[in-house]
């Protein structure tokens, strides 16, 4: 890790309340669902009741990583000690560095947060014996997913200075993302990150999907980049 910018934002968060708060109730509200959807005994019927829970736990952590990764990023949850993008252009980094740092930040926290819930994804995959790979896959797309709603929302912190405005425009677009594109025509529709994961989950998704997510962030890379610039112009 020999960017400084990462390395100051990991250990602020891991040394966070609000992040040890935000993980809390994430395993709070995976572990709930898993208590309720797991049928009191196996068979036929419990595993295709199984099928859903392993669908519904996946859509659940798709939701609360993004909009928590993202919110982290665009300050809108403000982790202690943590420093903005717009407060470290006035050290002694680059706008790359600065935007590098923020990005792998995010990846790195997103990652995490879908390993500690994926004990028990595993425990309702498990009694399915649904695919490794297809929940491999699925764990992909969140992990984009979330990386890229990062990204947005890192370009949002620093291209909008109003607080509320700022919060708006992330919630729109979330929503956007989330609700929206189930307005698409197929196989367009596919974006969606609901039907997505369904999708992976079955072995369906199409790899441009994830290559849209990809190329997304790094458009917000490129553009949060830009606007840093401008502070120092």
């Amino acid at each position: 890790m020999s960017n400084p910018v990462l390395r100051g934002d990991l250990r602020a968060r891991a040394a966070s309340r609000k992040i040890f708060a935000i993980e809390l109730f994430y395993l709070g509200v995976l572990g709930v669902l898993a208590w309720l959807g797991m049928p009191p005994e196996l068979g036929a019927q419990a595993a295709e009741r199984t099928t859903s829970l392993t669908t519904a736990l996946l859509v659940v952590e798709a939701i609360l990583v993004t909009y928590f990764a993202s919110a982290c990023a665009a300050q809108e949850i403000a982790v202690e000690t943590e420093k903005s993008p717009v407060d470290l252009v006035f050290a002694p980094f680059t706008p790359r560095s600065i935007v590098a740092g923020k990005s792998l930040a995010t990846l790195a926290t997103a990652g995490y947060w879908l390993l500690l819930g994926a004990p028990l994804v595993a425990l309702s995959a498990g009694i399915r014996q649904d695919s490794a790979a297809g929940l491999v896959s699925a764990g992909a797309l969140i992990a984009v997913v979330a990386w890229s709603m990062g990204q947005l929302g890192m370009w949002l912190g620093i291209a909008i200075e109003s607080e509320f405005s700022r919060t708006l425009a992330h919630w729109g677009l979330l929503l956007l993302v989330f609700v929206g594109t189930l307005a698409l025509p197929m196989p367009a529709r596919t974006i969606n990150p609901v039907l997505g994961i369904a999708a992976a989950q079955r072995g369906e998704l199409p790899a441009a999907v994830y290559a849209l997510y990809v190329a997304f962030g790094l458009a917000c890379d490129g553009a949060a980049r830009r606007t840093l610039r401008r502070y120092l112009a």
